[in-house]
């Protein structure tokens, strides 16, 4: 597995994860969607290096 494809992979997951804990905690939805966006940003960019 390619470095930045590992790198960007767990990115993603703690965005992910980080996005879930401040939604649970009641942050504002534009911060929580902020941080999904990113997140997902993060996961297509892993998808693309994982395919190159």
């Amino acid at each position: 597995m390619d470095t930045s494809t590992l790198l960007l992979t767990i990115l993603a997951i703690t965005l992910a994860g980080v996005a879930f804990h401040a939604w649970r905690l009641g942050n504002e939805k534009r911060d929580v969607a902020l941080l999904g966006v990113f997140s997902g940003l993060c996961g297509v960019g892993s998808a693309v290096t994982a395919i190159l």
